[in-house]
């Protein structure tokens, strides 16, 4: 494979060896967005989708072992898949187009991080709390160490989000770590790390604490990031929460700062290797788990409550018309008017892994079908396969175990089609709905000063 890009305007991402010692490259144009490239994207397969080949249309995805893959790229010869891990951004080779096909043995990569703190944020400095768009060089700023150090350089640059969770601004309620860290909601990029004390300060990067009540990502149109670069890498007091400075990482041309800049360049990228972290960083394993577990008593405390509800508040929204259901244990049973054209089974949703002790499943799930029948009293009753290809938006991959929705599943008028008059729908679940979250107070939304501070 080619180990250049087409063109100058991709940057190289990372670099791996399959197991026939074939050295190949994955570029990424400006800001990490798609398409991510091997010599060059290759062609889809055309036609409609197929459940077992990755690729086959634009914007494919498939699940497998917990995770939601987004393809990406393959080779010209279609023997290189590349897809992208949802929602934390890996990117995983396949050694064909199939999903139940072999993996490459390289190590998952990263894709761009911004680790900055968003506009509005108060950084804690030798004359108060001070926005951190208001900071200048030289501005002696407070550190955990008890120390006023120096602001040698500061960068910043406005990106617009488009949805990517790589880009989406994570916010961390008032108080999610103890009473005033934060003192008020603070608004980090994904990868921005926040320093705990477990026998020691340790560094975390903000989207790995991601919880589902203190600590979640909000969907804004752009944000504005800002680092604060010291002479060497620190703690910074960041709305009272202790919080990383800026480390380079070879980057510094992407802001609005640099001498030049860099329109090719991605925010904060994290190569493979030792970085001189001022304190141990982690991503995973035995004391992000002790932390997250932590943050989640402290929810608790907070006022957050778990709601189980079996059909997670299951309507019907047929033709902009909402219906509700009869219920009896996992059965529920809506009646569909005469005529009935877009039709959407439609529910409160829930992510395992914020509420499943021991899961690291990032989809948010429904409600897990078992069954799907369709009657009308007159020309017999229509059970629907779990696999049926028409059951595919708001559907996640079918697995052989129940068919997961994702909140707003669309049932195609096709199912029904030569039904007469009104029709009876029945479906049963797998199992009740996962519990979910339940905020104290309403307000889970960035705050509209946020919003344009952001």
């Amino acid at each position: 494979m080619a180990t250049a890009p087409p063109t100058n305007r991709f940057t190289r991402l990372f670099s791996a060896t399959d197991n026939g010692n074939n050295q190949f490259s994955v570029y990424t144009e400006p800001y990490g967005a798609g398409p991510f490239v091997i010599d060059d994207p290759g062609s889809s397969n055309g036609g409609t989708d197929s459940r077992s080949q990755l690729g086959d249309i634009g914007n494919d995805v498939f699940t497998a072992n917990g995770s939601q893959y987004l393809y990406l790229a393959k080779s010209t010869n279609n023997f290189t898949v590349f897809a992208r891990t949802v929602p934390d951004g890996n990117i995983v080779a396949f050694s064909n187009a199939t999903y139940t096909g072999y993996t490459y043995n390289i190590p998952t990569s990263t894709a761009a991080y911004t680790v900055c703190f968003a506009s509005g944020t108060r950084i804690h400095t030798d004359l108060g709390d001070i926005p951190i768009e208001n900071l200048t060089i030289g501005d002696r700023v407070a550190t955990t160490s008890g120390v006023d150090r120096p602001i040698r350089w500061i960068g910043h640059r406005t990106v617009a989000c488009d949805g990517r969770a790589d880009l989406m601004p994570v916010r961390i309620s008032a108080h999610a770590f103890g009473e005033g860290r934060p003192a008020r909601d603070l608004f980090v990029s994904p990868a921005h790390a926040v320093a705990v004390d477990v026998l020691g300060e340790l560094l975390i990067p903000a989207c790995r604490l991601i919880n589902g009540t203190t600590i979640v990502q909000v969907d804004v149109e752009e944000v504005t990031y800002w680092h604060v670069e010291l002479d060497s890498h620190d703690i910074l007091l960041a709305e009272g929460l202790p919080a990383e400075s800026y480390l380079d990482c070879g980057n510094r041309r992407f802001f609005a700062e640099a001498d030049i800049t860099d329109l090719a360049a991605t925010p904060d990228a994290r190569p493979e290797g030792e970085l001189p972290y001022c304190r141990p960083f982690h991503e995973d394993g035995a004391l992000v788990d002790l932390v997250r577990a932590r943050l989640g008593e402290r929810a608790e405390t907070l006022g957050w409550r778990k709601r189980e509800d079996t059909f997670a508040g299951l309507h019907i929204l047929a033709d902009g018309e909402t219906i509700r259901p009869d219920v009896a244990g996992l059965t529920a049973r809506f009646v569909l008017p005469a005529g009935a054209r877009d039709v959407r089974l439609v529910s409160e949703t829930s992510v395992p892994a914020h509420v499943v002790p021991g899961s690291t499943d990032a989809r948010r799930l429904g409600l897990p079908l078992a069954g799907l029948t369709i009657d009308d009293g007159l020309t017999g009753a229509r059970t629907v396969a779990l696999d049926d290809p028409r059951l595919n938006e708001g559907f996640y991959a079918f697995d052989g175990g129940p068919r997961w929705t994702d909140g707003a599943a669309l049932l195609p008028a096709s199912l029904w089609d030569g039904c007469r008059g009104a029709t009876f729908l029945r479906l049963t679940l797998a199992a009740p709905a996962l519990p979910r979250w339940v905020a104290p107070q309403a307000g889970n939304e960035m705050r509209s000063e946020d919003r344009r501070n952001a």
